[in-house]
């Protein structure tokens, strides 16, 4: 599948300064212009350098400016309009679920494969499986250590900073750990993984962010694409997206041996059904 351009963008977006976000901001709002201009009249409009225009193109993996344009016309477009004071909500509604669905098609049109798959094989060996994830990573992290138990494997969540630390030192060789992180720059985060890591456990990042700290720390990084420009608050979008991939890796690791997940998924059925009211199909 072609990468798209847009979720490069997207990726790099969070580690650019100000003034290269405002050419990025304008390659992602204004893509159907782009292919039209200059160099010189980009940097016009954006204030930026033409120097810096091109050093931001190879950064992005590009040759030059050039190939980013060409890069522009491949793609069909559908932009989704920023939210405004003045939108009623329905229109609200309408862009939040636009932003969530293009995030999971960026996400995915991106996606290593081959790193899900040595993500799952780590996670398949591990003797302890360990999930770390502060804000509202920490709900992430505690969602993936309840599916990761229910299918039989030794899933922990750790979302308090001092716990995060203590797990992460006894951990040793065997076990993983695996950092929630939509910023990739969380210090409490980053610290309870370095510290994993520094015991010899796998290390595992799902990050908003290409180029942060926690992916150049992690051994295997898995990398969301959010739609940070739209919706900078927490990337909205950014959760659904860590969400599906940690369903998918679970699914892989289910499908692993699916006796065995049978076997875990009907023994917590007979312990759930004691705690559920039964429906009665008589006369209401």
């Amino acid at each position: 599948m072609e990468k798209s351009i847009l979720a490069i963008l997207k990726s790099k977006y969070p580690a650019l300064s100000e003034k290269e976000k405002k050419v990025a901001a304008y390659l992602l709002t204004q893509p159907d212009q782009v292919p039209e201009m200059t160099i010189g009249e980009l940097s016009i409009v954006t204030g930026l350098a033409p120097s810096g225009i091109v050093r931001l193109c190879k950064n992005l993996g590009f040759s030059g400016f050039a190939e980013v344009k060409r890069n522009l016309l491949k793609i069909p477009f559908t932009i989704i309009p920023k939210i405004a004071p003045s939108d009623d909500v329905g229109e609200m509604v309408q862009k939040v679920f636009e932003s969530g669905i293009r995030s999971l098609e960026d996400t995915l049109s991106m996606m290593d494969m081959s790193l899900m798959r040595t993500a799952a094989d780590l996670l398949y060996r591990a003797n302890s499986i360990h999930f770390f994830g502060v804000g509202t990573s920490a709900t992430i992290a505690q969602d993936a250590y309840y599916r990761f138990m229910r299918i039989g494997f030794p899933a922990h969540s750790e979302v308090d900073s001092h716990i995060m630390q203590i797990a992460a030192a006894e951990m040793q060789q065997g076990d993983a750990a695996v950092a929630i992180s939509h910023c990739g720059a969380t210090m409490d985060t980053l610290d309870a993984l370095r510290t994993a890591k520094e015991h010899g456990a796998a290390t595992i990042a799902i990050t908003s962010a290409q180029d942060s700290p926690i992916a150049a720390l992690a051994d295997v990084t898995l990398v969301v694409y959010s739609d940070e420009v739209h919706y900078p608050i927490e990337a909205v979008s950014a959760r659904i997206a860590h969400i599906a991939v940690l369903d998918a890796l679970c699914v892989i690791l289910s499908m692993r041996d699916p006796e065995r997940t049978s076997l875990h998924i009907r023994q917590m059925n007979m312990l759930f059904k004691k705690k559920r009211v039964q429906k009665k199909w008589g006369r209401l």
